[in-house]
């Protein structure tokens, strides 16, 4: 069974500790005791630790030994507009397991009124959603969540292969990711909101570079078209990452 992995803010002196509500998350739900081993990772090298202080308000683990880093794939950086925050939580979570390397929140003409004012307010709750499911996947970094912009905005910061989502059709996303594989360095994937794209935003997005892909005929929800669109690239990136390595 493979360890489970906490996030900490740095090591020191050859420790490192989780205090405040991560402690107590630790050991009051966890259950978290002196002597057991656990992963730790300071967003930059991940190690083998014994914890040899456990408190209500402070865990501290002593480190072992590096735990070597996984495979990197190519950067995948996910795009989403807004839509009902008890839904977009599902995509935070799923994208962050899956892999993403940054989530970029866009203010589309379709995205429900006042939700770009509340997702301020929200930040804090999606950044400690991406962190237990970057400890839960095991990630060797956080994702970096981005604040909401509006659509050309948050568009103009997309690098690498630029792909848009697109209710109305284009490439298959498989296929165009098969397209574009080769010396695959970044890819950016732009996901829209309930009700899907006005049409001067769909024409903006082209102007600017971006490729609109598709899922199938079906009509998907947002959430839905999101999570399947990243396990999709992903799979592509990581049967391409394989081959190159072969």
């Amino acid at each position: 069974m493979a360890r489970r992995r906490f996030f900490v803010e740095g090591f020191h002196h050859h420790r490192a500790e989780i205090s405040g509500d991560g402690a107590h998350h630790l050991t009051r739900v966890l259950r978290v005791e002196r002597g057991q081993q656990y992963e730790v990772c300071d967003n930059t090298e991940a190690w083998l630790a014994t914890v040899v202080e456990a408190h209500k308000a402070r865990v501290v683990f002593e480190l072992n030994e590096p735990v070597a880093a996984k495979p990197a794939l190519a950067p995948l950086h996910l795009f989403v507009a807004l839509f009902k925050f008890d839904h977009l939580e599902w995509v935070v979570e799923k994208a962050t397991e899956l892999g993403a390397e940054s989530l970029h929140f866009a203010i589309a003409e379709r995205s429900e009124k006042g939700l770009e004012r509340a997702a301020e307010k929200r930040m804090e709750r999606w950044r400690r959603i991406a962190l237990e499911a970057s400890q839960q996947s095991r990630r060797d970094r956080l994702p970096e969540l981005h604040d909401a912009a509006p659509l050309r905005e948050a568009a103009a910061l997309a690098r690498g292969a630029k792909l848009l989502l697109d209710e109305e059709g284009g490439t298959p996303l498989l296929q165009a990711m098969g397209a574009r594989n080769a010396g695959l360095a970044e890819v950016s994937l732009l996901t829209g909101p309930e009700g899907g794209w006005a049409e001067h935003e769909r024409e903006l997005l082209l102007r600017k570079g971006w490729t609109a892909v598709t899922l199938g005929p079906g009509v998907l929800r947002a959430e839905t078209a999101a999570i399947a669109a990243i396990a999709v690239v992903q799979s592509s990136l990581l049967a391409s990452n394989a081959v190159a390595t072969g």
